[in-house]
């Protein structure tokens, strides 16, 4: 085992003792420059000219020297005069901020200034740990900025951070061949001269550094932010109360502002599902037969006669509430908008889009079932919307667009089943998923074929609907079925039976249509599934 690997310090042994050592700083020097095998490390504190400890980080504009610890008597020399030798030459404190000629403040050189100065990022972005790996000793002391690559390590990656100049005079005193600063959360910064150069020994790996690297700044992360809470802890009186204060408030921005975002992003998931958005893991998957897929396509009736007698805003209006009804009833029955072709709206169900939470898969009869109650569902939605009697229009806009100008907004739809290729497609900036292959092209010519609130299907599909039962052996049928009715009492029901009963319908639901021949498509025997009760009796928006 390497050597390296057998000599960290117990970090566990390091929390236990954070929260009962007075001087719990100090502890952290300690192990963190055994950690790191530093020559010498000491902490800075912020403030301002009042030199007061626990003020808010935004009033710090200096870094006071508290502590220093390091090795052999050299080290022991440095702990307990290092502070005051470090204030009589003048290096501490380290001034956050300048002033220019004329007067205005600017930002002083170096990487303590940098890292006390950048502690908001703490809060945003985690601890990052800022150091400057090889520091060649022929460097001459001088007033000016030098030109030394300072790298950044956040938890996850390195990055070269270019808007740093390094402090070269503190270079001059100190001579390290390595520096390593990290901000400590509401306290200041700690720093390390020259820590072990073997960590900084460069690998095949990307960026370089080896592994022991990462871990010893992982558990320098760790052990800073236990050290932080602990410091803080030994806050007493109106300083204590002003951080709890600080930290409640902070608490209490982030909890709502995270809340917020929560309902947002729910409401965005919600919506993109509906209207067949996918995963970027689904935009990178790679393309699959999907055997028992079933896919639908509805479209407007009359489409351009109603087009010619509206003007363009108003016929946005009506596609776009209709669209919207497709995409929520859709989601409902766990189908999924594939896409929207101008006034048509492609539909689908399959295994591939399943919600993450189905416990088990649906049959095709069960697909089948969902998908026919669907578009049912969305034509008699918009049969409601027409009339003035749809939630999505309480001011009645479509229905009086009807009967202003004499027209009807009804659609068809057909839906076929059967194996399709499903995988990404498009260009590289735009690409959807969707399925290609034969049953989705009968599912077009069958809608084309079609008439007005109806489901044009063939006759092999229908056979299946005919003998489709829903049970709890089709469970997301059965949820559907029985939510909000007493139909859970009843141990299964044949799936037209209750077809008839949802939407109000006449016993002659299926309709036997006449021989059709449409772009390649000829059939004798499909016929047309009713969706809309030929009587007045009030229908149910079912999926609302």
């Amino acid at each position: 085992m390497n050597k390296m690997t057998t000599d960290l310090p117990d970090i566990h042994r390091f929390e236990r003792l954070a929260f009962r050592k007075k001087n719990v700083l100090g502890l952290l020097l300690r192990f963190s420059r055994r950690l790191l095998k530093a020559r010498l490390a000491g902490v800075v504190y912020g403030t301002d000219h009042t030199g007061e400890k626990f003020l808010p980080p935004h009033k710090w504009d200096r870094g006071v020297v508290h502590q220093l610890d390091g090795i052999g008597m050299a080290g022991l020399g440095f702990k307990f005069l290092g502070p005051a030798v470090i204030r009589w030459i003048k290096l501490s404190p380290i001034r956050l901020f300048a002033a220019d000629a004329h007067g205005r403040q600017i930002k002083t050189q170096g990487v303590i200034a940098h890292v006390m100065r950048k502690h908001g990022e703490y809060y945003a972005n985690g601890v990052k740990i800022v150091f400057i790996d090889h520091i060649p000793q022929r460097q001459m002391r001088h007033s000016q900025g030098g030109s030394l690559a300072v790298i950044a390590y956040d938890g996850q990656k390195f990055e070269i951070l270019s808007d740093i100049q390094v402090d070269l005079d503190i270079i001059h005193w100190f001579k390290p061949d390595n520096f390593v600063s990290v901000y400590i959360p509401d306290y200041g910064a700690i720093v390390f001269n020259t820590v072990d150069p073997q960590l900084f020994e460069k690998t095949g790996e990307n960026p370089g550094y080896c592994r022991q690297l990462k871990t010893r700044f992982d558990l320098l992360i760790s052990a800073i932010e236990t050290a932080s809470l602990a410091h803080l802890g030994q806050a007493k009186g109106r300083r204590a109360a002003k951080i709890i204060w600080r930290k409640e408030k902070n608490l209490r921005q982030t909890f709502v502002q995270l809340n917020e975002k929560i309902l947002q992003l729910d409401e965005l998931k919600n919506h993109l599902q509906a209207v067949g958005a996918v995963t970027a893991k689904q935009l990178k998957m790679t393309p699959v037969i999907e055997s028992n897929g079933v896919y639908a396509f509805m479209d407007i009736v009359g489409s351009s006669i109603i087009r010619n007698c509206l003007r363009p805003r108003d016929f946005f209006l009506i596609l776009n509430l209709c669209h919207e009804i497709a995409a929520d009833t859709a989601a409902a029955y766990g189908c999924r908008v594939d896409n929207f072709l101008g006034d048509a709206v492609f539909l689908e169900n399959m295994e591939t889009f399943d919600a993450p939470d189905r416990k088990k898969p649906s049959g095709l009869s069960e697909r089948l079932m969902l998908m026919t109650l669907a578009l049912a569902s969305v034509f008699n939605q918009i049969h409601a919307l027409g009339r003035g009697m749809h939630p999505m229009d309480r001011e009645n806009r479509i229905k009086t667009l009807v009967k202003e100008h004499g027209i009807g907004i009804e659609f068809r739809a057909g839906m076929a089943y059967g194996a399709a290729l499903v995988g990404p497609l498009g260009s590289f900036n735009r690409r959807i998923v969707t399925a290609i292959g034969k049953p989705v092209n009968i599912a077009s010519r069958l809608e084309s074929t079609g008439t007005k609130n109806c489901i044009h299907v063939e006759e092999k599909l229908l056979d299946i609907l005919k003998n489709s039962v829903i049970s709890k052996d089709t469970p997301a049928m059965w949820h559907t079925a029985t939510s909000g009715s007493s139909m859970s009492q009843v141990p299964s029901v044949s799936f037209f039976s209750y077809f008839q009963d949802c939407f109000n319908l006449e016993p002659e639901v299926i309709q036997k249509m006449d021989p059709v021949s449409y772009k390649e498509f000829t059939t004798d025997n499909t016929y047309l599934i009713n969706c809309i009760p030929k009587t007045n009796r009030q229908t149910v928006c079912a999926g609302i």
